[in-house]
């Protein structure tokens, strides 16, 4: 595989890294839009490897840059105003996120740089700034930008219309690999919303992630959605985490693959390294719902529940009406016991989110814990209502019989849910709602069969199949 090499830029402008904006006409250097004190001299080093992305820039390039036509030693100066520069990054040399040291050669920029367009360019949609990859060269269109923003909604409406402007950039340009791999997540999510059985699902979503890489295989959203596959259909860990690693290399910028990534870890049991991946998204986009409740899940998973709750509220501060962060908040409130505040979020989330399998699961399991059965069982009675007009995973149903306490039901039903390859089984390992059911062979059966070797819940870290043993893939 061949990438194309760094360029430098060919005019002053705006420049964007991580949450870091530098403006190279009026030499400042803003995070979230607030500005940074920076000297000339660091100034002048950030912007020359801006401009080289990728590549060792020497340290007698810099030297020379600063102080041209001296031939005397500037090592401690220079020293000093890389490390200037690094205090402003909040950036260190032993564990560096922009600026790599070479021992005694020189610095490489780590990551992809994106050039902001000028004001004369077509405003965006709301929310969303169009920004040009230097790495890549290439301008995300415009129905790939609204796409996301539509898909990032997270409701059954707005990722049909995700669909609709993703479907509009293929008919401009047959060969969109951005558009190919938004309709790849488009599919992972629709899976993860229920809207129909990962069967149906999941030979479409292969589909357009190989397409998005025939088109561009330096592309990391292809890389990503690709690896998103992987994990939720096809139970292919390893292969998983590959991919997610190139897309890391090629975009490390993305908020969302490193959410994806961080989904990854948080599924297989290693927290710390989930959570890393999860906040790291969450500072290169703190705005974007949707990033902020995948923090939350992994915290609820990481059973960090006030976490959960305090990062839900954070949400839902933003977005009132944010279902997904009502419905992390009420999961993680049902946890700490405080079993009349989560049937009231999850209350808010259903009427927010309309009859999603999910929250009515979720509502059901709450009543459960509240001691109201013959509410839990009302609602149960509404899945299964629900389940003859659309697709109901046995997932969520299995769910319910575990709040009410009949293992055996909610076994099989998980069971069943395998034998569908329903995307919701990857949390399995983690998921604190069956905490019940992990002592019994049949569970831990089930859990061999995803590809995941369950420790106790709490107890360490889950581990994952090498290819040789993981399960087939039913086609």
């Amino acid at each position: 595989m061949s990438f194309p090499a760094p360029r430098p830029m060919s005019e002053k402008g705006k420049l964007r890294f991580g949450p870091f904006e530098v403006d190279l006409e009026n030499q400042e250097l803003r995070k979230h839009g607030l500005r940074i004190k920076l000297q000339h001299k660091p100034f002048q080093i950030l912007e020359y490897l801006l401009q080289r992305p990728g590549q060792l820039v020497l340290r007698n390039e810099l030297a020379q840059l600063l102080w041209p036509g001296m031939h005397v030693s500037f090592d401690r100066s220079l020293n000093t105003a890389v490390n200037a520069l690094r205090r402003a990054l909040s950036d260190t040399s032993r564990n560096a996120r922009f600026i790599e040291t070479r021992t005694g050669l020189g610095y490489l920029f780590l990551g992809p740089v994106e050039e902001v367009r000028g004001a004369g360019s077509p405003p965006p949609e709301a929310g969303i700034q169009l920004v040009r990859s230097v790495a890549e060269g290439a301008a995300v269109p415009q129905d790939c930008l609204k796409g996301r923003y539509f898909c990032h909604k997270m409701t059954e409406e707005d990722l049909h219309k995700g669909v609709a402007h993703f479907n509009a950039a293929l008919a401009q340009d047959p060969q969109c690999a951005f558009a190919y791999a938004g309709l790849a997540d488009a599919y992972c999510l629709s899976a993860l919303l229920n809207m129909g059985c990962a069967g149906e699902i999941y030979p479409r979503a292969k589909e357009m992630a190989l397409n998005a890489l025939s088109a561009r295989q330096d592309l990391g959203d292809a890389h990503a959605a690709l690896a998103t596959v992987k994990r939720l259909f096809e139970w292919d860990w390893a292969g998983a985490e590959a991919e997610y690693l190139t897309a890391l290399v090629l975009s490390n910028n993305s908020a969302m693959t490193h959410q994806a990534y961080g989904a990854y870890l948080a599924a297989t049991g290693k927290i710390e390294e989930a959570l890393r991946e999860l906040r790291r998204s969450e500072e290169i986009d703190p705005l974007s719902p949707m990033v902020n409740v995948g923090v939350a899940w992994g915290l609820y998973v990481a059973r960090d529940f006030q976490g959960a709750s305090e990062q839900s509220w954070k949400i839902l501060a933003m977005e009132p009406k944010f279902a997904p962060a009502q419905y992390t908040l009420g999961l993680a409130y049902a946890q700490m016991g405080l079993m009349e505040d989560a049937i009231v979020e999850l209350g808010n989330a259903r009427t927010c989110a309309g009859d999603q399998p999910a929250v009515l699961a979720a509502l059901a399991h709450a009543h459960s814990g509240a001691g109201e059965l013959s509410q839990a069982a009302g609602i149960l009675g509404e899945l299964e209502s629900m389940s003859e007009r659309r697709y109901v995973s046995p997932y969520w149903l299995a769910l319910v019989y575990a709040g009410l306490r009949d293992g055996a039901r909610a076994l099989g039903l998980l069971e069943r849910a395998g034998e569908q390859r329903d995307v919701w089984l990857t949390w399995l390992g983690v998921e604190p709602r069956f905490d019940a059911l992990r002592g019994e062979p049949r569970f831990q059966e089930l859990l061999r069969r995803v590809g995941l070797e369950q420790k106790a819940a709490g107890q360490g870290e889950s581990g994952v199949r090498t290819p040789e043993t993981a399960p087939p893939v039913d086609r």
